[in-house]
């Protein structure tokens, strides 16, 4: 049986299409289903659509020229491994690279069996690079994303609302009353409450949203299509639903403690609340320290007794 593998050919030359889908065809290994399209906004919705296994793209469309095209792609083609087309420049291919291309073919050298070994080493080279790319973007306690990760992650986001109005919504998130538990107990059990945390936001997340530790004991999500402030309380009331709660965790000593444990949450919609990333960070990050005064002032009136051990 046939595997099957996804191509999305960005391509406005009928002429070229042809030649390139002609390649690819009655391969005795490999059933190809290549999708072309000749502009930017097209291959975005595809990708919208459904996410290809690859992107082939010419560098010269008529709304893009040269390696502003990569550029531009890039900007909305998630982990997709990208191979370019160029005419005879190898210095055009060999930048493309640098930007963040899996490879280049130059288009009067194509044939049979190199399209194919460029599409299985673009694949293969990218699961590499994302394997590298974790050890710098990844935070070592909790495995989320870190501080670079979520600036680059709204650099992204930013420029599809820029160009396709796609709003988003940025939630703040600081645990409740952490600097007592370290305190108390030990930076062991306080990163033991973290990795928790982490944790749990890794599991109760849509695929498309980002989920990172911006610092401290302080994590920060990027959700898309969030835009209305109804849809942004129906958010930040299930994140409390899902991390609120009792904490079970070791000390060193190895008692069991169970840790009650509230996060303080705050958010902001981009376009609506807030008009550039940096005033939206600004606004979730109030909104967050609201959040943690109303919750102090819950507590200097209610139960002052916060942790217990585990029965």
């Amino acid at each position: 049986m046939k595997s099957e593998l996804t191509i999305y050919l960005l391509e406005d030359n009928s002429d070229d299409v042809y030649l390139f889908k002609q390649l690819l065809a009655n391969d005795k290994a490999i059933n190809y289903s290549t999708l072309e399209t000749d502009s930017l906004d097209g291959l975005h919705k595809l990708i919208n659509a459904i996410v290809p296994d690859i992107l082939v793209i010419d560098l010269n469309i008529r709304e893009s020229i040269g390696l502003d095209t990569l550029v531009e792609v890039r900007k909305f083609s998630l982990d997709i491994p990208i191979i370019v087309l160029t005419g005879n420049d190898d210095e055009i291919g060999i930048q493309a690279i640098q930007l963040g291309a899996q490879d280049y073919l130059l288009k009067s050298e194509i044939n049979a069996s190199t399209l194919k070994r460029a599409i299985q080493f673009a694949k293969e080279r990218l699961i590499l690079y994302s394997a590298l790319g974790q050890l710098a973007t990844r935070d070592k306690l909790t495995m989320l994303h870190n501080r670079a990760a979520f600036d680059e992650k709204l650099e992204a986001i930013e420029s599809d609302f820029l160009r396709y109005e796609v709003t988003y919504s940025v939630l703040m998130l600081d645990i409740n009353n952490f600097k007592p538990i370290n305190d108390t107990y030990g930076h062991l059990v306080g990163d033991k409450i973290l990795q928790h945390i982490g944790h749990r936001l890794q599991m109760f997340n849509r695929a498309n949203d980002f989920v990172g530790r911006f610092g401290g004991d302080e994590f920060v999500l990027i959700v898309p299509k969030v835009d209305n402030d109804e849809k942004l309380q129906r958010l930040i009331a299930n994140k409390r639903k899902v991390l609120n709660g009792q904490y079970a965790v070791q000390s060193i000593t190895g008692e069991i403690l169970n840790i009650p444990i509230s996060i303080a949450i705050g958010g902001g919609i981009r376009g609506i609340n807030a008009f550039s990333p940096k005033e939206l960070i600004s606004i979730a990050d109030l909104n967050m320290y609201k959040d943690k005064a109303l919750n102090a002032a819950k507590q200097e009136s209610g139960n002052n007794n916060c942790f217990s051990k585990k029965d």
